[in-house]
């Protein structure tokens, strides 16, 4: 019987050939196949199938650093996006979290776009456990991630580093952190006009530290104040282009 298209014995054939043993054009061969099938809708039964038989395959060949000139992580980035079962099975691989973590964390420049990609699935379904990760393997994750997104120059990685702060967000003491310490680096990233995406995952951040009363500067003024100055020509040129986040900011700070 097959599943979703691909039988069973295709898929454990095809395992077979994705052994560090294996002949490297034959695993080349095997890992092309299955980069091709993880954009089909129904990959992520096809990953955990048979006790994430196939899942634990790709994640082996990427913990033992033999992916040769293929990066897998698509692979695995695709089976974790919506399904939680996928996601939890990668987050408990403590030796793939930390070595996606590595690849952030070092700028590889191979390998870091897609690793804060799986990073920010994980964190999206599991902030906790991730963050325990990030505090032990980057322990300067939350103010590097605000450099790398307050540096004109960074690449796209920084803003996949910048989704996971906002699903670390989620978290209390970040929040509390964000509060205490990294306001001010935070706001001057709500400029519409220079980096629209960046903006966004700004706003995002700075909504969800609202919800954190016991540390918002906002009663004293200070952050009201320094909101107002920094946003209110991006929120204009923002809302004219039809955007509706920077305006809701704008009222949670007013209004609050």
């Amino acid at each position: 019987m097959k599943e979703h298209g691909v039988s069973p014995e295709v898929i454990n054939e095809l395992i077979r050939f994705l052994s560090p043993n294996v002949n490297r054009n034959l695993r080349q061969q095997a890992l092309d196949y299955v980069i091709g099938l993880s954009a089909s809708d129904h990959f992520d039964v096809i990953f955990q199938a048979n006790d994430f038989l196939l899942g634990r395959s790709l994640c082996r060949l990427i913990c033992e650093g033999s992916i040769d000139d293929t990066d897998v992580l698509p692979a695995i980035i695709n089976a974790t996006a919506t399904e939680v079962v996928c996601a939890k099975y990668v987050t408990d691989n403590t030796e793939l979290v930390q070595r996606c973590i590595e690849y952030s964390r070092d700028c590889n420049d191979r390998y870091s776009l897609n690793a804060a990609k799986l990073l920010t699935n994980l964190s999206l379904h599991f902030p906790d456990s991730l963050y325990d990760a990030l505090v032990k393997d980057w322990e300067d994750f939350i103010p590097d991630a605000i450099r790398r997104l307050n540096d004109s120059m960074s690449r796209e990685a920084a803003n996949y580093l910048g989704y996971v702060l906002v699903n670390l967000t989620s978290i209390a003491n970040v929040r509390c952190l964000l509060c205490e310490k990294y306001v001010r680096q935070i706001l001057p990233l709500v400029d519409w006009n220079t980096r629209p995406r960046t903006c966004l995952i700004a706003i995002d951040i700075l909504r969800n530290m609202c919800f954190e009363n016991s540390k918002l500067s906002v009663r004293s003024g200070t952050l009201k104040r320094f909101a107002y100055t920094t946003s209110i020509e991006n929120i204009k040129q923002a809302t004219a282009k039809g955007a509706s986040k920077p305006i809701i900011l704008f009222g949670i700070f007013i209004f609050r």
